[in-house]
This record gives C-alpha cells, structure tokens and sequence, in this order.
C-alpha cells in the first residue's frame, strides 16, 4: 500500500484551511462552579531532562488522578486516565504528565486517513471531519504519541471549547494557549528520525534547540483562527512570531518498557515575551487548564483523541506537603459536552498541525 504523507510545508498551509468553532456552553459559567483544583508547590530544585519525574521534589506531592474520555468514537478513548502534578521554583512552572500506554510509544508520522465506504483510504480533511469517527491504521501505519495541556487565557464572552473543523473562526470568546508535546517530531530520542521538527529562522535558516534538547509546540487559538506561536515555517505559515524563540516550552521525557508508561516534564517560565498568545503565570493565582492524550499506535490523532474536563491550577508559594504514597483521584464525572468540548478544542494542534509530519522509513 502506497503511504500517505504530509510535508513540512503542506501540514502548516493546512493550519490556515482547517479552522474552528467553539460551542455556545459559557466557560463564564465555569467561573461559578467548583472544578477539580491542582496545586503547583514551592520547590528548591532543577528539572532533570534525562529523568523527568525523578528529580525528589516530585515525591513531596501526590499525584492528581485526571480521568479521560473518548472525544470521537470508537476511534477515541484508548487512554482512561492521566496523572498530573505540579511544582514551581518561583520563576518557571514544572508539569509532569504520567500515563499508561500498554502497546508501546509510537514514533509513527503517518498522515491522518479514514477508510472510505467503498474501501478506499481517503486523507482526511476540514470538510469530513465532523463525520470521521475512526483513522485507519495497523501495525505498520500510524501516528505520534502526543499530550497537550490547554491554558485558557480569557477574554470576553468565554465559552468552553467545542471544535467543528471547516468553519470560519476557532473560538467564539477569549482565547487560549496550547503546550503540545508529541514523540515526533518533537522527542530527542535514536528513535524519532524527524526530530528536531520544521523550525527556520525567518531568513529560511534551519534552528535548533539548545543541546536537542525536546519541546513542545507552543500554540494560540482565539476567534480569528488557530496559529503556531513563534518561530517560522515559511512564507505561507500562520506563525504569530517568526522572531520568538520556537523552544521555549522545554520537556524531559521516557517510555519506560517496565511499567509501560509515558513520563512528560513540560517547563516553561511564568512569563514570556508574548502575554497577547502566551499565558502569563503569577504566584497566588489560579488558572483553567485541560489536558488531552494521544494514542498514535491505536488509531488517534487530529480530533480522536482522550480527553478532560476543566481543571484549575494554582501556582502557589507554599512549600509541598509531607511525603505520600498514595493518589489523588480526582473522579468527578466528565460531562459528555464538556468532554467533547474540551477534547475537540484541545489541540486543535492535531490536525491542523500534524504537527510537523516528517516522512519516516518503518522499514
């Protein structure tokens, strides 16, 4: 069978075609409610990339339970649960991300197609999306393993997100900032021959990380569309900043073939450069936050997915708890809506970024 691909170039012009439109659920209304808080401790200390989770800091705390749900299926759902925690050094904020992933990490950078009715694999497309419930795929055609935490960033009239692909607009109030990790082509890792992903400087100069180190893609949705923060793909990209650092969102991660479990350190300073696309964190404040989780080897990617309900995140200046063992279920149960919402809306980055797809020899 002959491998759909989707280039550098191709997968970021798409980002202009493929647009969203968010659902008429008011987040304001989420601001009366009681959401599942987490609490980003005070720490002494510095992230270790090569062993993200490892550092001792991370033991001081607990573990938040964060249960997901399919956000298409049957397609979507292969993940039941991630766990999260939180801590800060007063200048950055760490999120570990932990997860189970009983077949393996996935390096694939297939692109996203669907089996026609009449058997055929048709690519897929802003125009079918909404109907596209299952991506084809086997043991030899699949996709990235991706996480993504969404910050929303406010703004008026806020509604809570509900993704329809092929609209004219990507949020119907406020506006939100996506960290999205995915193993390729954002993974430092032998087995991701992408890495490190399409970044040029806007002269088309290739750039890096600093010592490879991994990321993850640091995007923007608002009403207007949803855009690649900094960085440059070229001419035609709808990157907001080709002059900001691309890498700024700095992530340590590890598959452990033990436990079959993904480990994702995501850091990234409280502040930036870029308030207007970037979320801004202040110590004592507390913040709407959702995470979603792809299973590449089992079919998910663009709009299939797992995902949460909304979640607060506090960042705080007091120091961790005692030492435990034991973990934080937060059980509360995800609305079918909101859950749809938030997935659909959440990474929008896959999709409509892919992110970007490199073409990779399985063998």
């Amino acid at each position: 069978m002959k491998r759909l691909r989707v280039t550098a170039r191709f997968a970021v012009m798409s980002a202009v075609l493929l647009m969203i439109v968010f659902s008429s659920s008011k987040l304001s209304s989420a601001y009366a409610q009681s959401y599942p808080n987490i609490t980003s401790y005070r720490v002494s200390g510095a992230p270790d990339y090569n062993a993200p989770g490892n550092e001792s800091f991370w033991d001081t705390i607990d573990w938040t339970n964060v249960p997901l749900a399919a956000s298409v299926s049957p397609g979507g759902g292969h993940t039941s649960e991630l766990s999260v925690k939180s801590v800060n050094d007063g200048f950055n904020i760490y999120v570990l991300l932990k997860w189970t992933d009983e077949v393996g990490p996935s390096y694939g950078t297939d692109s996203e197609v669907y089996t026609a009715p009449n058997g055929t694999l048709i690519p897929l497309s802003a125009d079918v999306t909404r109907n596209v419930t299952q991506l084809f795929h086997n043991s030899t055609y699949y996709y990235p393993d991706r996480v993504a935490v969404l910050w929303f960033l406010g703004g008026s009239q806020q509604q809570s997100p509900a993704m329809e692909l092929g609209s004219n607009g990507a949020i119907t109030g406020g506006s939100a900032d996506i960290w999205h990790w995915q193993s390729t082509p954002t993974d430092n890792s032998p087995n991701d021959s992408a890495f490190p992903g399409g970044y040029t400087d806007p002269t088309g100069k290739p750039i890096y990380p600093n010592d490879n180190m991994s990321f993850a893609e640091d995007d923007f949705t608002n009403m207007t569309g949803f855009f690649v923060t900094a960085g440059n793909f070229g001419a035609d990209a709808p990157n907001l900043d080709p002059y900001a650092d691309p890498f700024i969102i700095h992530v340590g991660n590890a598959f452990s073939n033990s436990n079959k479990t993904w480990s994702v350190e995501m850091v990234r300073s409280f502040t930036t450069s870029d308030p207007t696309y970037q979320v801004q964190l202040v110590p004592g404040a507390t913040y709407y936050a959702a995470f979603a989780v792809w299973n590449g080897i089992q079919g998910e990617s663009a709009h299939i997915k797992s995902v949460s309900q909304w979640y607060t995140v506090t960042v705080s200046n007091s120091s961790p708890p005692y030492p435990s063992t034991s973990l934080t279920s937060q059980t509360a149960a995800v609305a079918p809506t909101l859950a749809a919402a938030v997935g659909l809306g959440l990474l929008i980055t896959g999709i409509i970024i892919g992110i970007v797809i490199r073409s990779k020899n399985k063998g």
